[in-house]
């Protein structure tokens, strides 16, 4: 695979754990039916900011603002929620795990891939 083609499934992997972190917590809080309207919003906003990036050349602002956003509200949330509880450190670090494990660490990992491989496509010719 070029590193083009991976730069595209990774933009992909990041907007996929997005859509299914921020509808599972809009279902969470007001049902299925707004669960499924937040995702289709989700998916088109980060769409149309792919779209953004892609015709903005060099400026990835258009790729990392929503995908920033979207990150940070349920990163919110969820620390919220964990401190608000009134247990100890420890059940509140075991409430955080799968959060962080499951959607905050791949898409920080994620993002430094799509970052290197976005620099190397930039250099080549």
């Amino acid at each position: 695979m070029t590193d083009k083609t991976l730069k595209q499934l990774v933009a992909l992997t990041i907007a996929l754990l997005l859509l299914f972190q921020i509808a599972g917590m809009i279902a969470g809080f007001f049902g299925m039916a707004w669960g499924a309207v937040s995702a289709l919003v989700v998916a088109t906003i980060s769409f149309f900011s792919m779209r953004l990036a892609k015709a903005g050349g060099k400026s990835s602002l258009w790729f990392l603002l929503p995908t920033l956003l979207f990150t940070l509200l349920p990163l919110t949330w969820t620390i919220w929620n964990a401190v608000t509880v009134e247990t100890g450190w420890f059940e509140r670090l075991v409430a955080l795990t799968p959060f962080l494990v499951g959607f905050l660490l791949p898409v920080m990992l994620l993002l430094a891939v799509h970052h290197e491989l976005r620099r190397r496509t930039r250099d080549t010719p």
